[in-house]
């Protein structure tokens, strides 16, 4: 049973993606994609999970572009569906190049909404699909979002502390949160990431409705979708996962308790049967 990962540089397209990959490759591949906030990579949405999945897949986790270690575009985009088409040609090329030729898949926050447009463009590429707290639907811009989108426009480490708080349910009850508060901003400040950063998030202060997957869109999709909310979620509200419960055809809504926007460092203990449950093919 393999129980660690090993981080690589592997080409996507255009662009070579950082990635960690764990697991038989003759196992089911699964491709877990991490969110946008400021500092996220695949390591710091995945690197505690994936022990536990590589023992039934082939897990491979990017950072997506615009994030982590995985190469930037240039020039950079100034819109969100530019740096979304980017992100599908990387996820795509990434298979091709690792021989993947179909695999599940996992999308948390702007993961998901990656999730969709993959499933979109590529279909007969994924089995089944799970969506974290996804964006990708009409949602009201909470107060704990428009301050994660606006945070380089004053980047201290006390209003990211806030921001990292706003991300769990109770951060009284959450080990370990001040050395995610310490890691990820020190990711997030970086010059070289901040100056890719204040680009992307700039792109999605003026185009997230723009990510928006419309019903006729959704109501074509064929894949069995899994859908995780956290029911303290103060940063991308319970109303998305109603949204795509409405419009999936074939999709499922486990709403979690003791839960915000990290349903994988809050509540793995919920969250990892209800994987198990979807994804293993008996």
């Amino acid at each position: 049973m393999a129980t660690g990962f090993i981080e690589k540089r592997i080409p996507s397209g255009k662009l070579t993606s950082n990635a960690l990959i764990a697991g038989d490759p003759k196992s089911p591949a699964l491709i877990l994609l991490h969110g946008a906030g400021p500092g996220a990579s695949a390591a710091s949405n995945w690197q505690n999970c994936i022990p536990d999945l590589s023992s039934k897949f082939y897990v491979v986790a990017p950072d997506m572009v615009g994030f982590g270690q995985s190469d930037y575009p240039n020039p950079l985009p100034t819109h969100a569906m530019t740096w979304m088409g980017l992100r599908v040609e990387q996820i795509l090329g990434m298979m091709d190049h690792l021989e993947i030729k179909t695999a599940h898949i996992v999308g948390n926050s702007m993961g998901g909404a990656l999730t969709l447009h993959l499933l979109l463009e590529a279909p007969q590429r994924f089995k089944r699909a799970m969506l974290m707290g996804a964006v990708g639907a009409p949602m009201s811009r909470t107060p704990e979002l428009v301050r994660l989108l606006s945070f380089y426009h004053d980047p201290r480490l006390g209003r990211y502390r806030e921001l990292i708080h706003s991300f769990v349910c109770d951060p009284a009850q959450f080990p370990g949160l001040e050395d995610i508060v310490q890691a990820r901003f020190k990711t997030a400040t970086d010059p070289k990431v901040r100056a890719i950063q204040e680009n992307a998030f700039e792109s999605m202060r003026n185009g997230m409705d723009s990510l928006i997957v419309p019903p006729s869109f959704l109501a074509r999709m064929p894949h069995r979708v899994s859908l995780i909310h956290g029911r303290q979620d103060r940063v991308v509200p319970l109303e998305t996962s109603l949204y795509f419960l409405q419009h999936l055809k074939n999709a499922e809504l486990h709403v979690l308790d003791r839960c915000g926007h990290w349903a994988q460092l809050q509540r793995w203990d919920a969250m990892l049967p209800i994987i198990m449950d979807h994804f293993v093919e008996e």
